[in-house]
């Protein structure tokens, strides 16, 4: 088979490259479209921490090249740059990787939950666009069901925090205490009401919400009990707040150094303001980090100051890791079985083409007619010889030791099954 994956994550690329490369959700039916030019089957994974395509062609050739030329022509983003900070990996290898992301272990912060949902979302517009089909299909499915099997069979979720709380333990951390601070949430979509519940939950009792979209804002202030501000007074919302936290996803910087300042001017207390941006590509400015009595941190630094219980974790780590494994054996069993089943089929189709053509050529040599009896007798004997013959070998097809077999079956039998699959890792 050729299933592919070439991407790049908060482990080998900076929050500065995956947000050139990041694909909103707006923009994702029209990046499928792009993408379809140069392979026949895709979705593509975009998160905060990664912008991943995958892809199933059976003709693998230039493969690597075809998506990376893709990935250059979308994002602008040179080939010797982004050469240096993607990855690639081929076949099971590939499989094995999605399983990972679906369950959490390949996140920035262990064991979160939220992933599962941006995997279902990627495999469904990638579905609806009808850029999928098996086995690219058969993959997605397959990583839901390890992702769900993840969180259900162990307690990695228990033990590892979302971008949100990362946030607000980030704020307890420079504040003495958080339930007289006021905190403007910037967004209101899913990032944002995440945010809000995690500063409400932490006992955050004044909350201000800002969205571009007004109702949506008031909607989630109503039910946090906090307030909704028009987002054209986002400088006047700054200068009131102590904390912020934003999460819009909008294409450019919601708030620049300019904004800021002015807020500050505003200020009636000299005490920092801490920002905090969750946002890929990011809505905070990066210069806003000069500005005296301003403490930004981006997701990747978020990242880098989350705690979890190590020591537990770890251990479910390996539960999690177990389950992955387990999902991956099921898969490879299933592509195992479609390989050598459709050979069988193919070797079938094979036999009986040649047996129809003998019949023929011996009816013609007795002057026989295609409809007399003689004709209806070498049907059926021919017929119940060909299955005869063929029983064993596919017999061995079928058994659990096929993937020893299948190559020398393949050499000794014809042609490659009809969708021209391959298996074996790159």
């Amino acid at each position: 088979m050729s299933l592919l994956v070439l991407g790049l994550d908060h482990r080998t690329a900076p929050v500065d490259l995956r947000e050139r490369l990041s694909v909103e959700r707006e923009q994702l039916a029209d990046a499928l479209s792009q993408l379809s030019e140069y392979v026949p089957q895709s979705a593509i994974l975009s998160t905060c921490n990664r912008t991943e395509v995958y892809v199933y062609d059976p003709d693998d050739i230039g493969l690597v090249g075809r998506v990376g030329d893709f990935l250059i022509g979308y994002s602008g983003v040179p080939g010797p740059e982004l050469e240096r900070h993607v990855y690639q990996l081929w076949e099971t290898d590939c499989v094995a990787h999605l399983f990972r992301v679906a369950g959490g272990l390949e996140s920035m912060i262990v064991g979160e939950r939220q992933i599962l949902g941006q995997v279902r979302a990627a495999f469904s517009a990638a579905s609806h666009g009808g850029y999928t089909k098996s086995p690219l299909t058969r993959v997605f499915h397959s990583a839901l069901r390890a992702g769900r099997r993840v969180h259900r069979e162990t307690s990695i979720g228990q033990h590892s925090r979302s971008v949100s709380r990362a946030a607000v333990q980030l704020a307890r951390g420079m504040f003495d205490r958080l339930d007289d601070r006021r905190a403007l949430v910037i967004g209101a979509g899913d990032a944002g009401r995440m945010v809000a519940r995690a500063l409400a939950d932490a006992g955050v009792r004044q909350i201000t919400v800002t969205n571009r979209t007004q109702w949506r804002a008031e909607e989630l202030a109503r039910d946090l009990g906090g307030a909704a501000k028009p987002f054209e007074d986002l400088p006047k919302a700054l200068a009131e707040s102590d904390l912020v936290i934003s999460s819009t996803g909008s294409p450019g910087y919601v708030v620049d150094a300019q904004m800021v300042s002015d807020g500050l001017a505003q200020r009636a207390c000299s005490e920092p303001i801490l920002m905090i941006d969750i946002a890929v590509p990011r809505d905070i400015d990066p210069g806003v980090a000069d500005l005296d009595s301003v403490r930004l941190f981006d997701i990747d630094q978020l990242g880098q100051v989350a705690e979890v219980d190590l020591d537990v974790l770890d251990g479910e780590i390996r539960r999690a890791t177990d389950v992955i494994d387990s999902e991956v054996s099921r898969f490879v069993e299933w592509w195992n079985s479609s390989d050598t089943m459709e050979l069988a089929v193919s070797m079938r189709r094979r036999a009986d083409a040649i047996r129809q053509q003998e019949i023929a050529r011996t009816l013609k040599l007795l002057r026989a007619d295609a409809d007399s009896e003689l004709a209806a007798r070498l049907d059926a004997m021919t017929n119940a010889l060909v299955k005869k013959l063929l029983h064993q070998p596919t017999a061995e097809l079928r058994s659990a030791d096929s993937a020893t077999i299948f190559p020398a079956a393949l050499r000794m039998f014809g042609d490659a099954p009809p969708n021209g699959k391959r298996r074996g890792r790159r």
